[in-house]
């Protein structure tokens, strides 16, 4: 196929183990590689301005990027919030009651909140959906684990969502695009692009969603990936 776009989730994907900040070099030398042959841009749960100091650092400064797991989308100087509402209020009312901390992004968050693991991270959404009920706001917010961190966002926001929207800004058809990552919460955005691509260590529900499924874990299968569109392999 023809891939007019390629977009990379950052946190256990571009990292050198999921579970790990550091990132992986070969994916960083593949990136830098194909830069200039391939366009690229991040799909993250991170705080854009992280996503933003990211591109910088590995060579794609200017890149679109998609940050806080689809709330927000950045395509040159043009910023656009996919939600009006925030989870900020909510996320502070369930430090109080849970007892759980938020990250060190925390500050910098706009749509999106990040609460640090606690023990068993599936334990801990669980936990929080039990109180959005007794809230009565279970249905505005969506909470899922990215496996670094639990977040809490705006229920109309997602990457997929996000993804055909960042398509229709930069006038890409979403079937030419690939993403590459490796959580349940990339998994439903391989839905609508192309090519939805897990990492060989991604966490089983990202892989029974994914068409292709990398022999190298995290960075290593970026790079792996990278090299595929690079030799042409997967026109064949």
């Amino acid at each position: 196929m023809d891939i007019n776009l390629l977009l990379l989730d950052v946190d256990g994907t571009l990292t050198v183990d999921r579970g790990e900040l550091a990132l992986e070099p070969e994916a960083i030398k593949a990136i830098q590689r194909a830069r200039g042959r391939i366009r690229i841009g991040l799909v993250t749960g991170n705080a854009l301005i992280v996503a933003e100091a990211l591109t910088k650092y590995i060579g794609l400064s200017g890149a679109p990027i998609i940050a806080e797991n689809g709330c927000v989308i950045k395509v040159g100087s043009s910023t656009v919030m996919l939600s009006t509402l925030s989870a900020r209020s909510i996320a502070e009312e369930l430090i109080k009651r849970l007892g759980l901390r938020p990250t060190y992004q925390y500050p910098c968050r706009y749509l999106d909140m990040t609460l640090d693991v606690n023990g068993d991270d599936y334990n801990v959404v669980n936990r929080i959906k039990e109180e959005l009920i007794k809230m009565g706001v279970e249905e505005s917010y969506a909470v899922e684990t990215s496996g670094y961190a639990v977040h809490l966002r705006p229920i109309e926001c997602s990457k997929a969502a996000a993804i055909r929207r960042l398509c229709e800004l930069i006038n890409v058809d979403c079937s030419t695009v690939a993403f590459i990552g490796d959580s349940d919460i990339d998994a439903e955005a391989f839905k609508v692009v192309g090519l939805g691509v897990a990492v060989g260590n991604a966490t089983r529900r990202a892989k029974e969603y994914a068409k292709l499924i990398t022999r190298n874990p995290s960075g290593r299968g970026v790079a792996e990936f990278i090299e595929l569109i690079m030799n042409g392999a997967l026109m064949r």
